[in-house]
């Protein structure tokens, strides 16, 4: 069983989806968990639910949000151990997206994983020790028809997470980035169902479960079951690694 027993960690866009499963799964492993979301209900609805958790209203794409956020948790937990950078919006656009269509994308996904980051990093610097772990997906490698938008931002979130691992590595900091295929998350769902589709069906199509060797859909347990080995000791040599949790879709 990982052990986390000890440790402060800060979920972004923690209320819902993959977000909110790490922050029980960080939790049940022992983590103080902060659930730094957004969205005010469902951020301390999952606060509420798990073990010593603590909601802070966080906007990733506003620089106060975010050091304010930082400054409670070292306040009231004393510093920050483990860091995910999981919040993101799904602009899923091609070559005709608009400008505001792109800094929405890229100001959440890349600028927000950055922010925090920064934010977050002098702290596990003054410690000697931490991990970062993002929020990759199988569109930082793959060409997908018009997800040009969403693709770039998360190829970015590859780059970033190897650069500052190189950093990062002479203060004891590691930083990895998970990479998920297709999950059953709220988004997903929607889209399941603008496609006429319900759960089962999306199991097996070809556009959502059925992409996957294992032909199915990844629960968001099984995403944070893979966040929470990268922030444990249990992967104390591994660093810069982007690990594939996709059901072998990207190998097809």
């Amino acid at each position: 069983m990982t052990d986390l027993g000890g440790r402060v960690a800060v979920v972004t866009g923690g209320g819902r989806g993959i977000g909110a499963a790490t922050c029980r799964r960080l939790s049940e492993a022992g983590a103080k968990v902060v659930v730094a979301e957004i969205d005010a209900e469902s951020g301390q609805g999952v606060a509420d639910e798990i073990t010593d958790g603590v909601f802070i209203e966080t906007d990733v794409a506003c620089e106060d949000s975010v050091r304010e956020m930082v400054s409670r948790v070292v306040e009231e937990l004393g510093g920050i151990d483990i860091l995910v950078n999981n919040a993101a919006v799904f602009v899923m656009r091609g070559i005709d997206a608009s400008d505001e269509e792109w800094r929405r994308s890229l100001e959440v996904n890349v600028l927000g994983a950055a922010r925090v980051a920064r934010a977050v990093v002098p702290l596990m610097q003054a410690a000697g020790r931490g991990a970062i772990v993002n929020l990759g997906s199988i569109s930082s490698f793959l060409a997908q028809p018009e997800f040009v938008t969403y693709n770039a931002s998360k190829a970015a979130i590859v780059s970033m997470t190897r650069c500052l691992a190189l950093d990062m590595a002479p203060h004891g900091i590691r930083v990895n980035a998970v990479c998920p295929g297709t999950v059953w998350t709220p988004v997903v769902e929607r889209m399941a169902r603008d496609e006429g589709l319900d759960r089962q069906a999306a199991e097996t199509h070809p556009d959502f479960g059925g992409a996957h060797m294992l032909c199915r859909l990844a629960e968001p347990r099984e995403i944070a079951n893979a966040v929470c080995f990268l922030a444990s000791d249990e992967a104390s040599f591994i660093t810069a690694e982007c690990l594939m949790v996709d059901g072998g879709y990207a190998a097809k």
